[in-house]
């Protein structure tokens, strides 16, 4: 962490990747894909703000996406889809690729560290049942 530029946004390093090649981030999302490339795997991330515990926040708002890559095989069935993920990593440029029939500029990471959070309720629904006395005074 003592060597994460925490001025570099990722607005900005969306706008000139290229420029920061180098600097160490910490960015966070959701995983849109995961796929291994000659033998390195890499994901990637839908962009989501970070709270203060460095986990993704659940929005509707993003400021895009990047990509990121491991230097060591990570299994794609753990990075799954729908998954939150934090990381730590070195700006290693863009990466131009098509979304659609747009082509988009990812951010390029190198991971350093990743943390996968755990699997969310998809109900959303928590339940808590108690028994006691209370009064006041």
């Amino acid at each position: 962490m003592k060597e994460v530029d925490f001025e570099l946004t990722f607005p900005v390093l969306l706008r000139a990747p290229e420029s920061y090649t180098g600097k160490t981030i910490i960015l966070g999302g959701k995983i849109i894909r995961t796929e291994i490339k000659e033998e390195t795997p890499w994901i990637e991330v839908w962009h989501l703000p970070l709270d203060w515990q460095n986990k993704p926040q659940e929005t509707d708002k993003s400021g895009g996406r990047f990509l990121a890559f491991f230097t060591d095989f990570q299994d794609p069935t753990i990075f799954s889809p729908g998954r939150k993920i934090t990381i730590l990593g070195l700006v290693s440029g863009k990466k131009t690729l098509p979304i659609g029939e747009k082509e988009y500029h990812y951010p390029v990471l190198k991971i350093k560290e990743a943390h996968l959070w755990p699997k969310e309720s998809k109900s959303g629904l928590f339940f808590h049942f108690g028994i006691g006395l209370g009064g006041t005074f």
